[in-house]
C-alpha cells in the first residue's frame, strides 16, 4: 500500500472526527499488519490539528554524512590486509 494512500486516509479519518487510534485500528483492519503504527497517525492528526491539512511531508532535517574518501579507502585497505594474513 502506498505512503500516500495511508495519508489520504488519515486525512478522512481526521475530518469523520476519528480518534487516533481508532483511524490506526482501521486502516490496519482493511489493508493489514505493517501498514501504519499509531505514532504515525498521531503525528499526521498533529499536523491537521494545527491547521495544516496538506499531504507533503516535511523535510526531515538531518546531519550531512562526513565521509572522508582517503580514511574509507585506507580502512578498506587495512580489512583487506587483515584477512590475507588470516588466510
Amino acid at each position: 500500500m502506498s505512503k500516500d494512500l495511508v495519508q489520504c486516509c488519515f486525512l478522512y479519518d481526521f475530518k469523520v472526527g476519528l480518534s487516533e487510534a481508532a483511524s490506526s485500528r482501521r486502516i490496519f483492519q482493511v489493508f493489514g499488519d505493517g501498514t501504519v503504527n499509531e505514532r504515525t497517525t498521531r503525528h499526521w492528526f498533529k499536523k491537521f490539528r494545527s491547521g495544516d491539512l496538506s499531504l507533503c511531508d516535511e523535510p526531515r532535517s538531518r546531519r550531512p554524512h562526513a565521509l572522508d574518501d582517503g580514511a574509507c579507502r585506507l580502512l578498506l585497505r587495512r580489512i583487506l590486509v587483515q584477512r590475507v594474513v588470516n588466510l
